[in-house]
């Protein structure tokens, strides 16, 4: 979750740079230069969050979760190579809206996966052992 709350953050970081910058040609090419700086950290970032889920993937097999949660987690897997996806194909408007909003899917997921499985889902108490 830590790497989703970053994207976020460098994205931002980003584009309030630029939309904050004075309409001159110095601010504006300032402003572009620092936003290419964490726009960079963005896609580090991503690719970062791919290994990432990899392993989680494969942790979710070797710890023998449910079959639903392994699922699940292989879904981010999908979703973020939609998200690289839609990345490439963001020259259009339409199309980086869409990687916004797979983001917030992706989000949303992960905090779903988290909350059920690590942070705060429910704990079946151990049966107790028979002789």
């Amino acid at each position: 979750m830590l790497q989703f709350a970053l994207q976020f953050y460098f994205i931002a970081a980003a584009a309030l740079g630029i939309f904050s910058a004075n309409d001159n040609a110095k601010d504006v090419y300032s402003a572009f230069k620092n936003a290419d700086t964490f726009a960079s950290l963005h896609r580090l970032n991503g690719d970062l969050a791919g290994l990432t889920i990899l392993v989680m993937v494969g942790l979710s097999f070797g710890s023998r979760y449910p079959w639903r949660t392994t699922l699940l987690t292989g879904l981010l897997f999908v979703l973020l190579f939609i998200q690289v996806v839609l990345a490439a194909l963001g020259s259009t408007p339409v199309v980086a809206g869409l990687h916004g909003l797979n983001a917030l899917i992706m989000i949303g997921l992960g905090g779903f996966l988290t909350g059920r499985n690590w942070a705060f889902g429910r704990r079946a108490e151990a049966s107790p052992v028979r002789p």
